[in-house]
Order: C-alpha cells, then sequence, then structure tokens
C-alpha cells in the first residue's frame, strides 16, 4: 500500500492552534452564544453580515475614542478597554489564520480555495487597519500617565490619535516615548501589528493591480509562449495526478487472477 505523506508537525500544530483561536473572536462568541439561547434559529453570517461586522466596528471605534471622556477613561480603562483589546486580537488572529493556515487546511481537505473578490478582501483589510488605530487611540488616552509628559499630551483626543497612527505605520513618535509597562507593551503590540498588516495590505493590493497589456511584439510573443507552457505544465500536471490515482488503485485493489 502507497505510504500516506506525512503532515509538517509544526504546520499542523499552529493550524489547530489559530482555528481555535478564531473561535475566541466576538463575533464567534457572539455566534456561539445566540445560538445557544436560541438552538431553533441556527444563525450564520453571511457576506453582507461579515461586511456589517466589519464597518460598524470602525464606526464604533471612532464614536468611542472621540466621544469618551478622558476622566471616565482613567476610571473604568481597564473595562472599556476590554472590547477594543478582543476586537484587535480577533482581527489579528483572524487575518493571520486567513493569510497561512486557512488555504492549507482547505487544501488538505480537497476543498478549492478561493476568495470572493480581491477587491473586496483588500477593502475590510483596510477597514480592519484603520480600525485598529482607533482602539489603540483608547488604550492610549486611558493610559495617558504611562508615557512621557502623557497628562498633558494624551487626554486629546488628537494628540492620541496622531501617536496611535505613527506608531501603527511606522516605529513611534520621537518626542514621544513610555515611561511605564503598560506604554511599552501597548506601543510594541500595535508596532508589530502595524508592520504585519502593512506587508498584507501591500500584498492584497500587488494580488488585485492587473497586469497592463503590451504592445510590443517581442513580449508578446514572450507572453504567448509563457502562456503556452503554463497550459502544458497543467495538462502534465492533470496527467501524473490521474496516473498516480490509477496507480494507488491498482495497489490497494488487485485484480485477482
Amino acid at each position: 500500500m502507497a505510504k500516506k505523506e506525512e503532515e509538517p508537525e509544526i504546520v499542523k500544530c499552529y493550524s489547530g492552534f489559530f482555528k481555535y483561536l478564531v473561535q475566541l473572536s466576538p463575533l464567534a462568541l457572539l455566534l456561539r452564544l445566540t445560538n445557544h439561547f436560541f438552538p431553533d434559529k441556527n444563525i450564520k453570517v453571511g457576506v453582507r453580515g461579515i461586511e456589517g461586522w466589519v464597518f460598524s466596528n470602525l464606526m464604533l471605534s471612532i464614536f468611542l475614542s472621540y466621544f469618551l471622556p478622558a476622566s471616565i477613561l482613567h476610571q473604568w480603562k481597564h473595562l472599556i478597554c476590554l472590547y477594543p483589546g478582543m476586537r484587535v486580537f480577533g482581527v489579528t488572529v483572524y487575518q493571520i489564520d486567513v493569510l497561512l493556515f486557512g488555504w492549507y487546511r482547505e487544501t488538505k481537505a480537497g476543498r478549492k480555495h478561493e476568495v470572493r473578490s480581491y477587491l473586496r478582501i483588500l477593502l475590510l483589510l483596510l477597514h480592519n487597519y484603520v480600525e485598529i488605530i482607533f482602539w489603540f487611540t483608547i488604550f492610549y488616552r486611558g493610559t495617558s500617565s504611562a508615557f512621557h509628559n502623557g497628562n498633558l499630551l494624551f487626554d486629546s483626543f488628537f494628540a492620541s490619535l496622531n501617536y496611535s497612527f505613527v506608531t501603527m505605520t511606522s516605529f513611534g513618535h520621537t518626542s514621544i516615548y513610555p515611561m511605564e509597562n503598560w506604554g511599552y507593551v501597548f506601543s510594541l503590540i500595535q508596532s508589530a501589528i502595524g508592520v504585519f498588516m502593512a506587508l498584507l495590505i501591500i500584498a492584497r493590493f500587488i494580488s488585485f493591480v492587473p497586469k497592463p497589456k503590451t504592445s510590443d511584439e517581442v513580449e508578446k510573443s514572450l507572453e504567448e509562449e509563457n502562456k503556452n507552457l503554463r497550459k502544458r505544465v497543467q495538462m502534465t500536471e492533470q496527467k501524473l495526478a490521474e496516473l498516480e490515482r490509477l496507480i494507488r488503485e491498482t495497489i490497494e485493489h488487485p485484480s485477482l487472477e
């Protein structure tokens, strides 16, 4: 019998780990609670539901970061920052899972992995990017004393937003720096998320941009040769797959003499 190809343990481990972490996101927890209390409904989130969820969270992050008074943020910062923290965690884990492991699990299960639209996934990713900037604005306003001259600078919405934007798009402001552990933790986490999501946005954008056609005859001939070569490679792969299937069937079910 043909030996089954072993799945790399490190890939299997991280794939299962992130599949579990995705279930801890606010949307997954909300769906689980809803279906628990209303089992007959069997509620699922479709395409429009996902888009509405992303947009509503973006609007919520903007609203809370601007309208919440600094005094309430300082007094109730642990409670107020709970949902923003869960949301940032959910977005980051989901994007890592989709990029690294989602397609892998689909392929291993024998299902075809494809996205609904490159433009849609790029727009949703940009929404997530901006949303995280506003959630961290709330974090910085709530922990203003953890930064240099924090009480003077970070009680302002625009000062906190500016620091959050600079930290997300680079590695922090030159004249503002953390003085306590919370400040270092938030800045390091946001910088790491910012680098990862910036690379992801660039990759998604490049995959979305269509390749322009050329009028040069030499380049046209090269493109045609590459196209024909890809077709031949595809046909060869199909024939090899069919041959492998026949060999496997022959080994597993040998004919009786």
